[in-house]
């Protein structure tokens, strides 16, 4: 039995739900315009409802907005570095659920956050990272694990894929996190980390995530800057910290 099957289902209350549809939304746009963001901007206000809506809802669920931009901007997807990233995403995503097995949720949000936030920062004080395969190989890897263990795929592909355009990290990043979820889903459902309570905080999110995608189309024009590439940067650094102080305050 998973560790987060035993939970007993709860009723949201009304501010719950519009604090659900609220935050989805604003993830599903940042994601929907930059390429990760979801589980960033709407996991802090969606785990303090219920801490089981991470890792596999916010998960699933984010597929929504990672089909957008498999489908539309599919002519940008960098093969090279997706596969290369497949490369890493066994060894990930073993290693992920077996962390999610032996450690608390306390744990694993600490090493998480503690991991995005640092590399994050270190970029944006101008640490150089030089794409290679290795470092793309890395990048699935990392992916893999963040996804199973902290619903938090996207933080080690922006830092790895940060010289990429936006509509080329949009496809690349959305091929390898679904790549990611389909494999994580069964893994998540086979340890007993996803059931009917993970389903039915799924269905909860895709009414914000559905309208974030929708507003999103108005503000992907104006991403394509210099100040791309640091912002994206910033909102890696601002999840990985609000997951770690969420922890010790």
């Amino acid at each position: 039995m998973g560790r987060r099957s035993s939970r007993p289902r709860r009723i949201l209350s009304p501010f719950e739900i519009v604090t659900i549809v609220v935050a989805s939304t604003a993830g599903a746009i940042v994601h929907g315009s930059v390429g990760i963001g979801l589980t960033l901007v709407a996991g802090p206000a969606l785990v303090a409802i219920d801490a089981s809506f991470a890792p596999g809802p916010l998960l699933v669920a984010g597929q929504l907005v990672g089909c957008r931009h498999i489908v539309a901007e599919r002519q940008h997807l960098d093969r090279g570095a997706y596969r290369h990233c497949l490369l890493g995403l066994p060894v990930g995503l073993v290693v992920g659920l077996a962390l999610l097995e032996l450690l608390d949720d306390r744990a694993m949000a600490l090493i998480i956050g503690s991991l995005t936030a640092t590399a994050a920062a270190a970029i944006l004080g101008g640490l150089s990272v030089h794409r290679s395969t290795t470092s793309e190989v890395g990048a699935g890897l990392f992916c893999a694990l963040c996804s199973v263990t902290a619903g938090l795929p996207g933080p080690p592909l922006v830092i790895a894929f940060a010289d990429m355009k936006p509509p080329v990290l949009r496809a690349t990043s959305a091929a390898v996190i679904m790549s990611v979820a389909v494999v994580a889903f069964f893994g998540l459902v086979a340890t007993g980390n996803f059931g009917a309570e993970e389903v039915r905080l799924t269905l909860w999110l895709v009414p914000g995530i559905l309208g974030g995608i929708v507003a999103a189309r108005w503000v992907r024009p104006h991403v394509d800057h210099a100040w791309f590439r640091p912002a994206v940067l910033c909102v890696a650094f601002a999840g990985g910290s609000a997951l770690v102080i969420r922890q010790l305050v």
